[in-house]
């Protein structure tokens, strides 16, 4: 009795497998839904589909923003930067500027000749602008502004993966102005891509006042909103 039983099992267990997968196509059957207006919402979601069209016939979801529309809250509720040109150009550059590689050169010398730096070199400034050097910037531009981070300069002294070593920032940011600087960190210069997507305006700012740090520039060398107009600051090397 034992040895039938014991035969049986395997029998038993092939007839449950081939049961199991003839019934897989009932068993993705949701069943009954108890409540359909949560699953099925009446509203339009953020990524649904839309039987809706514009007159050029593009889909109503996940679209863009309008052209020329600042989110609330993006500029900051301070008088010195929204009666400021100098100072609400930054946050209103990507309504200025197209990024066009044919108007690269226009805008960048439109961007040092008309953007400020809308922050002090405060203590608290330049340690977060620190920090967010060391992480986008300074595996290629060096912990110091030499030109020699990791992807350049391996800590053993010789090539990294990136053979175009940038400048020393003390070589080419005296000449260069802070409009031109934020400039060339929100949409790249040469081989350095740009970060306006990474880094808020904010931060691009903070980290500016930093590179000016490593450059040896001094606090009053930099746009404060008492000199907005007439100082002239430094911007980072790139590759």
């Amino acid at each position: 009795m034992k040895s039938q039983i014991i035969k049986l099992v395997p029998v038993l267990s092939v007839a449950a497998l081939l049961t199991a997968c003839g019934t897989v196509d009932k068993h993705k059957n949701p069943g009954a839904i108890y409540m359909p207006d949560m699953t099925y919402s009446n509203a339009y979601e953020t990524y649904a589909a839309s039987e809706i069209k514009t007159p050029e016939g593009v889909g109503m979801e996940a679209r863009k923003p309008v052209s020329g529309t600042i989110p609330r809250g993006y500029i900051p509720a301070d008088d010195k930067i929204r009666t400021n040109e100098a100072f609400l150009l930054s946050y209103m550059a990507k309504n200025h500027f197209t990024h066009d590689a044919a108007k690269w050169q226009e805008e960048y010398d439109l961007a040092g000749a008309k953007i400020q730096n809308p922050l002090e070199a405060s203590e608290e400034n330049l340690t977060e602008g620190k920090r967010i050097y060391t992480i986008n910037c300074q595996v290629c531009h060096g912990e110091k502004g030499d030109g020699n981070g990791q992807l350049v300069e391996l800590p053993d002294g010789s090539d990294g993966p990136y053979t175009a070593r940038p400048p020393k920032y003390t070589d080419r940011l005296p000449q260069i102005k802070d409009g031109n600087t934020f400039y060339s960190v929100s949409y790249g210069k040469g081989m350095m891509g740009g970060y306006g997507f990474q880094l808020s305006v904010k931060e691009r700012w903070q980290v500016i006042h930093y590179i000016n740090k490593l450059a040896g520039k001094t606090a009053g060398a930099t746009a404060t909103p008492a000199a907005a107009e007439t100082t002239t600051a430094a911007a980072p090397a790139t590759h």
